[in-house]
């Protein structure tokens, strides 16, 4: 009984320790957590313009919602420390000016990303349970499938044109294909109509339950096909992440121009990327992951931008 409670108390002071660390650093807590921060109507439909402006000129966005906005929000912080210095760097003429506003905005597009991200998998998850739906009556309609099938070979026998006909509906094999086969199938039924109520081995009630399925087929197939809805969820979702990373190189940029070779360029570096790792973008995050962003890079990592020092951004040294 000891031990169990010496590890309950472990876990517990370890738990309260990550609250405190995360608090200190004033980081988010995580991306399910309630936000610390929101947009206003009039912002976010401000943002929205600007990420629909971006056109095809995106970065599809690599997933790690909850460890990505804290590391965006510590290169934000950085750089409002920093501003005196970041508002004076002399970029080239064809770019312009970094301003206090620009980078106060960078918060902004964090959270519109958080916002994104959160209505594209909410849309995901609309078809993931449309998909689920689907295999139920898909299932049986492929045995009445089979039955009618079975029925139309023998009446078909010596028709060469029917032959055809059922030739054509078994060449396909997607859930497409099963609900076009339903449709033709039921054409041939009503064509056929007083054979098949004759027939004896249950055609006639594999007919009427596809009569039934069909219209239920086709509305549960549209539901679970990449919709327009879900392309343009997906698209703003990428081009509100492709908004956080061109601010962050600029904030980057010029940080390099006056920290070049501190310690302080720690707080600017890039994004850690796992050597090896893939990912979606549409992944559930982590509480693991979570950590990490907290406690720095893990040793191994590489960054979205090239090899960078170790650490993550936090409070550095001038």
């Amino acid at each position: 009984m000891a031990k169990a409670s010496t590890t309950t108390s472990s876990r517990t002071d370890k738990d309260a320790t990550k609250r405190a660390s995360r608090e200190t650093r004033g980081a988010p807590r995580s991306s399910t957590g309630a936000a610390a921060y929101t947009l206003s109507a009039a912002r976010e439909a401000e943002l929205l313009r600007e990420a629909e402006s971006l056109g095809d000129n995106t970065v599809i966005f690599p997933g790690k919602l909850a460890r990505r906005v804290i590391w965006s929000s510590r290169i934000q912080l950085a750089a409002e420390r920093d501003a005196a210095d970041l508002v004076r760097t002399p970029f080239p003429d064809d770019e312009p000016a970094l301003t206090r506003e620009e980078i106060r905005a960078l918060r902004d597009k964090i959270e519109l990303l958080r916002v994104t991200q959160s209505r594209w998998q909410a849309v995901q998850q609309r078809q993931e349970q449309a998909v689920a739906l689907f295999k139920g009556p898909a299932a049986e309609a492929a045995l009445h499938r089979q039955t009618l099938l079975r029925f139309f070979d023998l009446r078909f026998k010596n028709s060469p044109e029917g032959q055809k006909r059922l030739m054509a509906i078994r060449a396909g094999s997607g859930d497409a294909d099963l609900v076009q086969d339903v449709s033709d199938l039921l054409l041939l039924c009503s064509e056929h109509a007083e054979a098949l109520r004759k027939a004896p081995r249950g055609e006639a009630d594999a007919a009427a339950r596809l009569r039934a399925l069909s219209p239920e087929l086709a509305r549960m197939l549209a539901d679970k096909t990449f919709s327009p809805e879900a392309q343009r969820a997906r698209k703003l979702r990428d081009a509100a992440y492709t908004l956080v990373m061109h601010a962050e190189r600029r904030l980057r940029a010029a940080a390099e121009y006056w920290y070049a070779g501190t310690d302080r360029m720690k707080d600017y570096a890039p994004f850690p990327v796992s050597r090896g790792a893939a990912s979606t973008g549409d992944e559930e995050e982590e509480e693991e992951g979570e950590d990490t962003a907290e406690n720095g890079a893990t040793e191994g990592d590489a960054s979205e931008e090239g090899a960078t020092e170790d650490g993550a951004p936090g409070e550095g040294e001038g």
